[in-house]
């Protein structure tokens, strides 16, 4: 179990060097009317909650917790979610296409965990939970700058691969 709580600690850390799908991707927020932008940051604070409490129940062992928690997230589409028709349409045409492959790949890499949990397979829940955690990254520093101003690198300390 410390090897695992060792390696999900390292991964958060190393997660903290970002990368950036777009470079100068919009911030999606300002496209976004107020109700659409509250029910986006809703989603995400709900989103967040479950996230943070994968990492402690794999360090236990706790697989219904992380199967539960993930399949929430997985079906947690916002676009599914307390839209009226009108809000969905105006979503899809604010959202860039990048956003909405990262949202698609993130819900799917959540089913994956939750698979991973009911199998009691750890190695493969923290793979697919860290490929969540790039998802949140990339979306983040492309499409969230100024609500994540830390993720805009001066350019004198820009990450490069």
């Amino acid at each position: 179990m410390k090897k695992i709580l060792f390696v999900l600690v390292g991964l958060i850390l190393t997660l903290q060097q970002t990368w950036s799908v777009e470079p100068h991707a919009a911030d999606v927020s300002a496209k976004l009317s107020p109700e659409l932008l509250e029910l986006l940051r809703a989603e995400m604070r709900e989103i967040s909650v479950g996230v943070q409490g994968i990492a402690p129940a794999v360090a236990t062992a706790d697989w219904l917790s992380i199967q539960s928690t993930s399949e929430k997230i997985r079906a947690s589409y916002i676009l599914k979610q307390k839209l009226t028709p009108a809000q969905a349409a105006a979503l899809g045409q604010a959202l860039p296409s990048q956003f909405k492959q990262l949202d698609v790949d993130f819900h799917r890499r959540a089913g994956l965990v939750a698979a991973a949990a009911a199998a009691h397979n750890a190695e493969l829940v923290i793979f697919h939970y860290s490929r969540m955690l790039e998802n949140c990254t990339a979306c983040h520093s492309a499409f969230a700058k100024s609500r994540f101003p830390q993720f805009s690198p001066s350019s004198e300390n820009a990450h490069h691969h």
